[in-house]
């Protein structure tokens, strides 16, 4: 069953003024209040503002590194390039002003000299790892940062090896997860240099580490390596940690890892894929963009483990979520084929946001009162807060003088959605939520100045 209800997504205030022509001329009407302003975006009136500011002069956000929300809403970290090299700026205190250095390559705030890999932050916000590759050394190393405490952090462990990729996602407030796939052919490692008090041969070159490494960071720390037969990419945890999908990227396919089992198998579906989200307390049941069987076009797709079955969520969107009550949401439209799409990626249609119910079988379509095209929707993304049960999209739509980004939020409950922002689609916009759902993190970038805003959605 379907319905289409318009949602009225703008707000704002008529103003009215009377005047009788044998009166003096009126008061000119106020003026409309100021439209707070990012690098790349209006704020729409009425939306409530906590904090905007301009980034350091020289900082660039990193694409696909959305704000991080840290020490319960406190700080908010972000991850950029400055001068070439990678940097974490965390913003703490008053309207998250004040500034610090969380992690860095190179200078007395990096606790290593080198590369960083990857940037995790904990479940609960206070701790921070870095996998960074020390400068002139084939190792790959575990930084572990308390957020409370002062100083860059320290090396938890290493592994030893040159790898094509290494990424971290966390279990739980003390398991880290790294995903580890070897350079192949490398040379041999030098062997460490023998002890002469230490009687017999001396010691054997290292091994490359490889495969997947449950680290506890807690007290001194340990670790524990999975042997699997599949190569690693980056990964994305069921709620309980059963299952994991290694999503594969330019050069491996994705996998489907059981971790009781000890196993992993190819997964059914052509990759790179991206994991959008897990469905509430489920360790079966995914959604996940990816590519349609021809590479002609992307999809949002569900997948349940529990039967091995897949199904179409959205064609040509990348924007979905489930809430807390197992409701799937997406950006798209439902008329839309992946055939309609290969054949004119530019087809314009009305952007519609889909409410599905799979207990009951029912579809809401809700109209947004824009149109998009299918490469253009394409670039679509959503965030969504189950403390709240409320979205924040971001969605293209073309314009006379270049497309425009819109920013909106929908809250489940009062099935209502607003634009909070928009602008020219240019840079990029990265979202994240704060714990609880009450704040809505925006960091925006033109390539040349970035700003990082806190706004307060309606409910």
């Amino acid at each position: 069953m379907s319905r289409s209800v318009f949602i009225v997504l703008a707000l704002a205030a008529t103003l009215v003024a009377a005047a009788c022509s044998s009166e003096p001329p009126p008061e000119p009407p106020p003026a409309p209040p100021p439209v707070a302003s990012t690098a790349t975006l209006g704020i729409t009136p009425g939306i409530k503002v906590i904090a905007t500011f301009a980034l350091p002069v020289g900082f660039t956000p990193l694409t696909g590194r959305p704000p991080m929300w840290l020490q319960n809403g406190m700080e908010i970290g972000v991850v950029g390039t400055e001068g070439g090299h990678i940097r974490v700026l965390g913003f703490g205190g008053p309207g998250w002003r004040n500034s610090r250095v969380l992690a860095a390559e190179t200078g007395d705030q990096a606790a290593e000299q080198g590369s960083i890999l990857d940037v995790s932050p904990s479940p609960d916000g206070l701790t921070l790892a870095i996998a960074v590759v020390p400068t002139g050394a084939r190792r790959l190393d575990i930084i572990v940062r308390d957020l409370i405490a002062t100083g860059p952090g320290s090396s938890l462990m290493g592994f030893d090896g040159t790898f094509d990729s290494a990424t971290m996602a966390w279990l739980n407030n003390t398991t880290v997860a790294l995903a580890l796939r070897a350079h192949p052919g490398q040379p041999p490692l030098p062997a460490p240099e023998p002890d002469p008090d230490v009687p017999g041969p001396p010691p054997s070159p290292p091994q490359p580490a490889d495969g997947l490494q449950m680290i506890v960071v807690s007290g001194v720390g340990s670790v524990e390596s999975v042997k699997l037969n599949c190569p690693m990419s980056p990964l994305s945890w069921s709620p309980n940690g059963m299952y994991a999908i290694a999503q594969g990227d330019d050069t491996v396919p994705p996998f489907l890892i059981d971790r009781q089992q000890g196993t992993c198998q190819k997964f059914i579906a052509p990759g790179p894929i991206r994991v959008l989200g897990w469905e509430h307390r489920s360790d079966t049941t995914f959604l996940y963009v990816g590519p349609d069987s021809t590479h002609h076009a992307i999809g949002v797709f569900k997948f349940d483990l529990a039967t091995n079955t897949g199904s179409i969520v959205a064609v040509a969107s990348a924007a979905a979520a489930y809430t807390s009550s197992g409701t799937l949401v997406a950006a798209g439209n439902q008329k839309l084929t992946f055939r309609m799409v290969a054949e004119n990626p530019r087809l314009p249609f009305a952007a519609e946001l889909s409410i599905q119910d799979p207990q009951q079988g029912e579809t809401n379509l809700k109209q947004l009162g824009f149109q998009t095209t299918p490469e253009l929707m394409a670039e679509s993304t959503m965030v969504f807060s189950r403390a709240s049960d409320e979205a924040a999209m971001q969605i293209f739509a073309p314009d006379v003088g270049g497309p425009i980004r819109k920013i909106l939020t929908y809250v489940v409950q009062r099935d209502n959605a607003f634009l909070v922002a928009q602008g020219p689609a240019r840079g990029l916009a990265l979202m994240n939520w704060s714990l609880r759902g009450r704040w809505l993190a925006i960091l925006d970038s033109d390539g040349t100045s970035s700003t990082l805003s806190v706004v307060q959605p309606p409910l």
